[in-house]
C-alpha cells in the first residue's frame, strides 16, 4: 500500500514506541537539569539581571537521537534517571499536556474553529498538532510554555499548509477560547518551534489517504474482480456508487481527527492510519440498513497482491485498529471523549511548581532621587510615553 508522498520523508519522523520513550525521557533529563540550574542561578542573580532572559531553551533533536541512541545514552546516562519527586514532571505527565493542547487545536484553527476567520482545511490543525509533538519530543514543557507553542503551531502550520492567517485573529481566537494569548508572545514562541523542531517541518496525514483508497474502491468494486467483495444489509444485488461510500468516507474522517492528537503519527505511516480508520468506520456500518459492507481486508490482498508481506500487513492494521478504538474511548491519554480533568489538573497544578516560563522579571528597585538623575530619569518617563 502506497503511502501519497515519498516513503523516505515519511519515515523521517517515524518511532518506535521504545524510541519515543526513550527521547522524551531524555529531553525531561536534561530540562530538569536546566530547571535546576535556572533556579540557582535565579538565587545568584542581582536585581538588574534577568534569569528568564539567560536561561536558554536546551535542544537535544528526536531524530537524531533516535538514530544515534546508543552514543547520545553513553553521553547522557546520568540524566535519564528519572526523578519522581513533586518538583518535576515526568516524561509521561509532560505527554499527557501535550496531547490537550493538541486536542485544543481544532477549536483554534481548521473547519471547527471558534472564530470564523480561522476556518481552514482538516491539514492544518494536523499539521499545528504534528508540529507540537514533534518539538515536545525534543524539549519540554517545563521550559516552554506549551500553550504559547500551541498556538504558534497553528500560525506556523497555517503557513506550511498555504492557508495563511492574520495573527490578529489567532489572538481573538484564543480570547474565544478563554486562553488568551497575546500575538507579541506568539512571534518569539514560533522561533523557538522552527528551531526546536530543526526546521523540519514537511508533514503528511491519513487523509489524503483516505480519500485515495475511498476513490480506488469505488472504481475497483465495480469490477467483476472486485464486485464479490461488497455486500448491501438489505440483501440486495446492485452495483456500488460512489455516494454508497460517503458514510465510511466520513466516519473514517472523524476517527482520523481523533488520531492526530495522540502519538500514532509518529508510530505508524498515514496510508495505514488511514486504511486503519477506513476499516473501523467499516465495522461501525453493520447495522445500518442500505449501507455497503466491504470485505476490505480481501480488497488489500487482492488489489495490492504485489505487496510485500501481505499478512504483516493484515496484523499492523489489525493493531491500529484496536490503538484507534481505545483512542476513541479514552484509553490512550487525552481523549475529547473520555478527558480525566482530574488527573490533568493535578498535572497542571505539579507544572506550576516546577516551570520557568511565565516568570516575571526582578524590578529595580529606585531610590527616590532628585537633582540631575532624578531629571534624567523624569525625563526618560515622558520619553516613553510619547506617541
Amino acid at each position: 500500500m502506497c503511502d501519497p508522498a515519498d516513503s523516505s520523508q515519511i519515515k523521517a519522523w517515524l518511532f518506535s514506541s521504545n524510541d519515543l520513550l526513550l527521547c522524551r525521557s531524555r529531553a525531561n533529563g536534561i530540562a530538569r537539569k536546566h530547571v535546576s540550574s535556572f533556579h540557582r542561578r535565579s538565587k545568584e542573580t542581582t536585581d538588574d539581571e534577568n534569569p528568564v532572559k539567560n536561561a536558554a531553551p536546551t535542544e537535544c533533536f528526536a531524530r537524531d537521537f533516535a538514530m544515534n541512541k546508543k552514543e547520545f545514552l553513553d553521553e547522557d546516562l546520568g540524566q535519564m534517571q528519572m526523578d519522581d519527586t513533586m518538583e518535576f514532571l515526568s516524561p509521561g505527565e509532560e505527554s499527557l499536556l501535550v496531547s490537550f493542547f493538541c486536542s485544543k487545536l481544532p477549536e483554534l484553527i481548521g473547519p471547527r474553529a471558534l472564530h470564523s476567520r480561522l476556518g481552514r482545511d482538516s491539514k492544518v490543525p494536523a499539521t499545528a498538532a504534528m508540529l507540537l509533538h514533534r518539538f515536545y519530543l525534543s524539549n519540554s514543557i517545563m521550559i516552554h510554555d506549551p500553550k504559547t507553542i500551541m498556538v504558534s503551531a497553528a500560525f506556523l502550520a497555517s503557513k506550511v499548509e498555504d492557508a495563511m492567517i492574520d495573527i490578529r485573529y489567532l489572538e481573538e481566537g484564543t480570547n474565544l477560547m478563554d486562553s488568551p494569548v497575546l500575538k507579541n508572545d506568539i512571534l518569539p514562541a514560533e522561533v523557538d518551534l522552527l528551531s526546536g523542531t530543526n526546521f523540519e517541518l514537511l508533514c503528511f496525514h491519513p487523509y489524503k489517504a483516505i480519500l485515495a483508497i475511498t476513490e480506488d474502491l469505488r472504481n475497483y468494486l465495480k469490477s467483476e474482480k472486485g464486485h464479490r467483495f461488497v455486500k448491501f444489509t438489505n440483501g440486495r444485488d446492485r452495483k456500488i456508487t460512489g455516494q454508497d461510500l460517503i458514510p465510511m468516507h466520513n466516519d473514517a474522517h472523524k476517527i482520523v481527527d481523533d488520531a492526530i492528537i495522540s502519538d500514532l503519527p509518529l508510530l505508524y505511516t498515514p496510508g495505514q492510519i488511514g486504511f486503519a480508520a477506513l476499516i473501523l468506520a467499516n465495522e461501525k456500518q453493520k447495522d445500518k440498513e442500505n449501507i455497503p459492507q466491504i470485505d476490505l481486508m480481501g480488497y488489500l490482498s487482492v488489489r495490492f497482491e504485489t505487496l510485500h508481506k501481505i499478512v504483516q500487513m493484515k496484523s499492523l492494521l489489525n493493531e491500529i485498529g484496536i490503538k484507534l478504538q481505545e483512542l476513541r474511548e479514552g484509553k490512550h491519554g487525552c481523549s475529547k471523549y473520555n478527558t480525566d480533568m482530574q488527573k490533568l489538573k493535578g498535572v497542571h497544578k505539579k507544572l506550576k511548581k516546577c516551570k520557568i516560563w511565565g516568570l516575571k522579571k526582578k524590578k529595580k528597585k529606585r531610590n527616590n532621587a532628585t537633582g540631575a538623575d532624578g531629571a534624567e530619569d523624569e525625563h526618560d518617563k515622558k520619553r516613553i510615553k510619547a506617541p
